[in-house]
């Protein structure tokens, strides 16, 4: 119905604050864009506020210092270098407090994987400095479960509140450091109910290679099994709208180094099929090279999406509008997330197994609007989504 967008006219469709926010994920934090970004644009409390949301803090405050002279105003540039300073003294706390659990992890004999931004981290020159996460998170047999938060609690780790909705998480109650700093133990990789291939605890743990950070030995994924966990992760349990910052920063740190014929992407497409969960992995992929500039081979993302079906194009334009809390987004959850089954192609309809049944963790960035709001203003909303996912 409509042709498939490039990455031209899917980063067209962002908000100037998005194209900000995205320029900062990428390797270089986005100086070489600095001087062709929509700084006049821009409305500026809504990039603070969309760059808190997406955690890219740091990021964020270097891209800013990186704009012309004179096109960032100096209240702007106060502000953000005040929340800098907040993001730069977390990600010491983090460094600080992923090492006692590492440690404490190993003095009790009990094996575990990094996941997600630590596990980068601590693959990186930058430490936790390379980008600001919520919490640490950890996988770990569920035998070794209850050992691992007794060797935690000798630390100083505390129980979080427990309560009946970690019934339908793949994670136990996060456990908490007194100033705040949240650890989450998984015993698997996806919530339950998930349609994936549902591997054992051991299954990943073998997959998992050590690296050195510091004077330590940490277990990871490989590039390849942190891309396709990263890529599901996104895709399904966040439905491809929270955390993308996040995502399109982490693969663009992972691929940095992959030509497009690099034998790397046909080993994320096995490794995806061997978790049937390809067509997740190929939307992650495609928004990572239509918005993020990752250089994935269209014929990849074509064998992992599908064949294309009449109404791809709309989906396509769906999909990038649920990022960063888009104007341009759709006023009904119901709606949007229409067009992300559409995306699906059915994965997790045969028991209904979607997200938000399956113990989603986060909360929708797009949020009803029935019974908020004038009527008006909700019109105004939908003829704006329309126009942008139909005529654009």
């Amino acid at each position: 119905m409509l042709e498939h967008l490039s990455a031209a006219r899917a980063q067209a469709m962002l908000s100037p604050s998005a194209r900000v926010i995205v320029a900062s994920a990428s390797r270089d934090g986005g100086a070489s864009q600095a001087s062709v970004l929509p700084w006049r644009e821009l409305h500026w409390p809504t990039l603070v506020s969309l760059t808190a949301f997406e955690r890219a803090e740091a990021q964020v405050f270097r891209l800013l210092r990186a704009a012309p002279v004179g096109d960032v105003p100096d209240d702007v540039l106060q502000a953000m270098q005040g929340i800098f300073r907040v993001s730069a003294f977390r990600a010491a706390e983090l460094a600080d407090a992923a090492s006692g659990v590492a440690d404490a992890l190993t003095a009790h004999g009990i094996e575990a994987l990094w996941l997600k931004g630590a596990a980068l981290a601590m693959q990186s020159p930058d430490d936790f400095s390379l980008r600001s996460m919520g919490d640490l998170d950890l996988l770990v047999g569920l035998a070794d479960s209850a050992k691992a938060r007794v060797a935690l609690r000798l630390i100083g780790w505390q129980d979080g509140a427990a309560d009946s909705s970690y019934d339908a998480h793949h994670h136990g109650a996060p456990m908490v450091l007194p100033g705040g700093l949240r650890l989450e133990l998984h015993h698997n990789l996806f919530p339950p109910g998930h349609p994936f291939t549902d591997d054992e605890t051991s299954v990943w743990l073998g997959r998992g290679m050590q690296v050195r950070w510091g004077d330590r030995s940490v277990r990871v994924l490989p590039a390849v099994w942190h891309l396709v966990h990263a890529s599901i992760h996104w895709a399904w349990s966040h439905e491809g709208e929270v955390g993308t910052w996040q995502y399109l920063h982490d693969v663009r740190q992972i691929t940095a180094q992959w030509d497009s014929d690099d034998p790397r992407w046909s080993e994320a497409v096995r490794c995806a099929r061997t978790l049937d969960a390809a067509v997740a992995v190929g939307w992650a992929l495609w928004t990572g090279a239509r918005l993020g500039g990752v250089r994935v081979p269209e014929a990849l993302l074509a064998e992992l999406r599908g064949a294309p079906r009449p109404l791809t194009g709309i989906a396509e334009r769906a999909w990038v509008v649920r990022t960063f809390r888009s104007p341009m987004a759709s006023p009904s959850v119901a709606w949007s997330r229409y067009w992300w089954r559409y995306a699906m192609r059915g994965l997790g309809d045969a028991s209904r197994d979607w997200p938000w049944l399956a113990g989603r963790m986060a909360a929708p960035a797009i949020m009803p609007t029935v019974g908020h709001g004038t009527a008006g203003a909700t019109l105004i909303r939908w003829r704006r989504h329309l126009a942008r996912v139909l005529l654009g």
